[in-house]
């Protein structure tokens, strides 16, 4: 365990000593869910830092006025969505649920300013995620123009995406994916066709599955 919580990234780099005077100041809480259980639900108040520390979960958001969902499995270790602790919103985006039994360990936001900001490798930490998260977003917002149909799908996929790894659902249908890429539904089915006989996704109905995202590449 005590090796587990030095390798989430918010602690990453920091010294035994620092680590051991830290747990000594702030309250750990571990919650322990079953598989299938509701870890976090979309518009939930973030109060806490979310460390899943053992398992899968699965999150899932929904957009478009419901037209699509998308899902990502995520193994631990984990932060979960430290950015939405701050700003107006501060709330969770997404919706978490257990693939598998898993844990969590989880750390009132009260002690980000009482304890964790004493030490400058914690604030560094933090900061390289938030900022982590802020450049992948423009990256993506940014670079869309001259893309071909494939192009597009991937990177619509890749933005929808807190982690650049892993297994990736998307539930949508053909007509409401082609409207969001500006492409006939036929075109559309025929970039998909093509990434299918390419093994990089997976197509159900109305669903697909990515199952690894970092082979997802044009």
């Amino acid at each position: 365990m005590y090796d587990t919580l030095l390798s989430l990234p918010l602690f990453q780099g920091m010294s035994q000593a620092d680590f051991n005077s830290l747990l000594q100041k702030i309250r750990l809480d571990f919650v322990r869910y079953e598989e299938g259980s509701t870890v976090i639900s979309s518009g939930q108040r973030c109060s806490s830092l979310a460390f899943l520390i053992n398992g899968t979960v699965e999150s899932s958001r929904d957009g478009m006025d419901g037209k699509f969902t998308f899902m990502e499995s995520i193994d631990a270790p984990c932060l979960i969505e430290p950015y939405s602790m701050f700003g107006r919103a501060g709330s969770y985006q997404r919706t978490y649920t257990a693939l598998t039994p898993c844990g969590f360990l989880m750390v009132d936001k009260l002690y980000i300013y009482s304890e964790l900001g004493k030490y400058n490798i914690c604030r560094m930490n933090l900061l390289n995620i938030l900022s982590g998260r802020v450049q992948q977003l423009d990256s993506h917002i940014w670079s869309l123009d001259g893309m071909t149909l494939r192009e597009r799908i991937i990177r619509f996929i890749k933005g929808l995406s807190d982690f650049q790894t892993g297994q990736k659902r998307l539930a949508i249908k053909m007509n409401d994916l082609a409207v969001l890429m500006d492409a006939t539904r036929l075109n559309v089915s025929r970039e998909l066709n093509s990434l299918e006989a390419d093994n990089l996704i997976s197509l159900h109905r109305k669903e697909i599955l990515i199952p690894a995202l970092e082979n997802l590449t044009t």
